[in-house]
């Protein structure tokens, strides 16, 4: 075979082995959609991004019909399958026709849970799509269509930092909302609460979002026995505290939702020991008559009386650890004295949740100590130093009164010669 032949083979060659891959590479509907009006061309340009294309996933395996055919679909052909937009109630059965099947999936991500349509049934969505209900989210609700990106990605709806502003889409929407019964408002609360400061202005990808509270294929609102679990799952040791309490009792006995009665849900504020005292603040006296004679809010009063004894000594002995290290002091020992009192102050707060007077004092009793010797120790400090100062002012007037007389025997020596 000559040299000619060989190359004439070769090239024959990679064309048959081309052909299939560009076969498998042709699509008919983005090529079609893509020129038509904009409506009809929005969804062809979309799907440019959309995590089902990358795979390989082409628009007929969820609309029918046949991306090789480059004749327009007819929707009264049944031989050509075209299924075309499918009805809102069908639309989580169709998702799940793949992602229900763990072996299927298993060819793209054996970590991706095959289980969303399990839960998503049993979710409040879920229930009311069954009974009919179209209005309520389903799939593409959340995770949009035609631009589908995993959850990791940050331009995906459900990533954690888009995921309030997801769901608000439905729930903050007065109209829409109206039927249901429900506040409006929670987007608003979240995004100013101790839970939605951290994650929407900062970016803190460690603070909850809504389903960490509600689930997401499986969302349903926490029952009043389920929310110290739910809290509990971040907060575990002031779940574990408020369980062994008599609150928990009572509050059970009350149907009274648990740390929601305390803290709130939505709206959630950064906690403070004014929880415990008199006043507008005051979380133990939204049920407690705010006067001394109240047994359970003697109690808060009580609490609180040791969390100002504590914090204050903290605050006192910061004072003067600082004042000490400005004045060139050493001060390390005395910072990481600060530290232990500082997370003694964070553990007695969570004691708090015994709503026991005396385990609070038990529990802040070791940081008080701690205070108390620190707080000696950076006045012992500040003694030192200042004894340094008279030291050195009691030198310096020495050396002077030693120079001055060398200078007048300077004086008397040269006036006798």
């Amino acid at each position: 075979m000559s040299s000619k032949q060989l190359t004439a083979a070769v090239f024959a060659c990679l064309l048959m082995l081309a052909a299939p891959l560009a076969a498998q590479q042709e699509n008919n509907c983005i090529k079609c959609h893509s020129k038509l009006m904009p409506n009809l061309s929005k969804p062809a340009k979309l799907y440019e991004h959309d995590i089902h294309n990358s795979v390989g996933i082409l628009c007929n395996d969820c609309h029918g019909g046949d991306p090789t055919n480059e004749r327009r679909h007819d929707r009264d052909d049944p031989a050509q399958g075209f299924k075309g937009k499918p009805a809102t109630a069908d639309i989580p059965a169709l998702c799940s026709k793949c992602h229900s099947d763990a072996t299927y999936m298993r060819s793209f991500n054996p970590s991706l849970p095959v289980d969303q349509m399990e839960k998503y049934v049993t979710s409040l969505h879920g229930m009311l799509l069954e009974q009919g209900d179209t209005k309520v989210a389903q799939c593409i609700s959340c995770h949009s269509v035609h631009d589908i990106r995993g959850a990791s990605d940050p331009g995906s709806p459900v990533y954690p930092l888009n995921l309030p502003k997801t769901c608000s889409h439905c729930h903050s929407d007065k109209e829409y909302m109206a039927d249901y019964g429900i506040p409006t408002d929670q987007y608003e609360q979240f995004a100013t609460s101790v839970h939605g400061v951290p994650l929407l202005e900062r970016g803190d990808l460690s603070a909850p979002a809504c389903n960490d509270c509600h689930s997401n294929h499986g969302a349903f609102p926490p029952e009043i026995s389920d929310i110290s679990a739910v809290c509990g799952m971040c907060h575990v040791n002031n779940q574990q505290l408020y369980r062994q309490s008599f609150h928990a009792e009572i509050f059970e006995m009350m149907e009274s939702p648990g740390c929601v009665t305390c803290h709130g849900n939505h709206g959630i504020a950064h906690p403070t020991d004014e929880m415990l005292a008199a006043g507008d603040q005051s979380a133990c006296g939204t049920c407690h008559a705010q006067e001394p004679d109240d047994p359970g809010f003697a109690v808060s009063l009580a609490m609180k009386v040791t969390m100002d004894s504590l914090n204050g000594l903290m605050h006192s002995t910061r004072e003067l650890v600082e004042l000490a290290e400005q004045k060139g002091m050493e001060t390390s020992d005395l910072s990481l004295e600060l530290r232990s009192m500082r997370q003694n102050y964070i553990q007695t707060r969570t004691v708090v949740h015994t709503f026991s007077d005396s385990a609070v004092a038990a529990s802040a009793r070791p940081g008080i100590e701690q205070g108390k010797l620190s707080m000696a120790e950076a006045l012992g400090l500040l003694k030192a130093h200042e004894a340094r100062r008279w030291w050195l002012a009691g030198a310096t007037l020495m050396l002077l009164i030693v120079l001055g007389a060398l200078y007048l025997k300077l004086r008397e020596v040269e006036s006798e010669e």
